[in-house]
């Protein structure tokens, strides 16, 4: 029905012009961008410009082809992946910040820091704007098509070449890429201290016990009354403890771990309403939200 295509395109354009503006967003300020790419752990296989691009790329491409009118599967397969992927980490730095894993100014949207909002609103807006223009680009989508279309793709091919350049010259996108780089040759991730949690041992609270973070949202804790240092990694929802020798303090506060540390093992923790809990050596432990 041609209600249908009308309804399917226009789903398809919108969601293409909120693909290229967010794509905006990030250009302006490819450097945040690189940084959350950072924080989110995505640089993985490679280095953060290379994912940068890579993901301004992406975004422009489809979001161009799609404000064009181009509804093909070989279009809406990968801007549904793109649309999850998205969908993915925003939810999940949503559910962090819930569970007092991440600071509440914590930014991670599909629009950057082009509009300032909260993790809650970051998630259920990008959930509307994504989620319901490409389910409605779906509808009415013509089965059989006539030719090739050349043209469209060239004019997303010279945008997304024409922003790669742009992005990739840019200078604050090489020092966050320096910065990176720098961080893996040296193998030291900084702890920086943290009155956001109180350490709970048996029950009782221990005042003394000092509470680190580090940017990967990973928590260091220091106690007298453990038998050593503490590392509790969000990725992998695992507990660690760490030998004393092997935690430097710098003169800022912060805390460096040795790269010859050698972690072993104690377990996982779990996240509930009340905190973080976990065991160490028979002893039950919990990182609780400061009053």
């Amino acid at each position: 029905m041609k209600w249908k295509s009308i309804l399917g395109s226009l789903g398809a354009r919108v969601l293409g012009l909120v693909l290229l503006v967010a794509a905006g967003a990030k250009i302006v300020e490819p450097g945040a961008f690189a940084e959350q790419i950072r924080l989110e752990q995505l640089d993985f296989l490679f280095s953060v410009r290379t994912v940068t691009l890579i993901a301004l790329a992406l975004e422009v491409g489809l979001g161009t082809v799609l404000i064009l009118g181009l509804r093909r599967l070989w279009v809406l397969f990968p801007t549904t992946l793109l649309v999850s992927f998205f969908l993915f980490l925003t939810g999940r730095n949503y559910w962090l910040v819930l569970n007092g894993l991440r600071d509440e100014d914590a930014a991670c949207g599909c629009f950057g820091s082009l509009i300032e909002r909260t993790p809650g609103e970051a998630f259920w807006q990008d959930l509307f704007l994504l989620l319901v223009p490409l389910s409605l680009a779906y509808i009415g989508r013509q089965v059989s098509h006539r030719g090739f279309p050349w043209r469209r793709l060239l004019a997303a091919g010279f945008l997304v070449l024409g922003v790669t350049v742009y992005v990739g010259g840019n200078s604050d996108l090489h020092f966050v890429e320096m910065a990176a780089e720098i961080a893996d040759e040296s193998g030291e991730e900084r702890f920086v201290k943290t009155d956001d949690y109180v350490l709970v041992l048996e029950g009782s609270d221990v005042l003394e016990a000092e509470i680190y973070h580090s940017q990967s949202v990973t928590f260091l804790v220091l106690s007298p009354q453990l038998p050593a240092a503490v590392v509790l990694k969000l990725r992998t929802t695992s507990v660690e403890t760490i030998a004393g020798e092997m935690i430097f303090r710098g003169d800022d506060g912060s805390i460096i771990l040795s790269s010859d540390a050698v972690f072993h093992p104690e377990g996982e923790f779990e996240v509930d309403g009340e905190g973080i809990s976990f065991a160490v050596q028979g002893a039950r432990l919990r990182l609780r939200n400061s009053p």
